[in-house]
């Protein structure tokens, strides 16, 4: 019995550490490389006219919506435009090309909605 507790044990301390080394690096993927061009995510209880709302509240424009209602790619005018989207509710400005742009909707799928 307290071997199979000692094997858990390892076992939850592997994975930890193994969650715990990929995060800085989904981290570093995920920085936006400038500010024109950024995703905004949105809690996933955000609404399509919510998101919408914000990003304008935050003095931005939508290029393209993203892969659910609470993601959109949005186009700012200054450095400035991150902070405003994250004032406006975002939790999360990250660059639209991350994990292989993922989070936005193809641009011919969008176009025939």
């Amino acid at each position: 019995m307290a071997a199979q507790n000692g094997q858990r044990r390892a076992i939850l301390a592997a994975a930890l550490l193994s969650v715990a080394s990929v995060m800085p690096l989904a981290w570093l993927q995920a920085r936006p490389q400038g500010f024109a061009e950024v995703a905004a995510i949105f809690p996933p209880w955000t609404g399509r006219e919510q998101a919408f709302a914000a990003v304008m509240a935050a003095g931005a424009v939508v290029v393209r919506e993203g892969a659910r209602d609470w993601i959109l790619v949005v186009h700012g005018e200054d450095p400035s435009v991150i902070r405003r989207l994250y004032a406006a509710g975002a939790w999360a400005v990250i660059d639209p090309v991350a994990f292989g742009g993922c989070l936005a909707r193809p641009v011919e799928a969008a176009a025939h909605e």
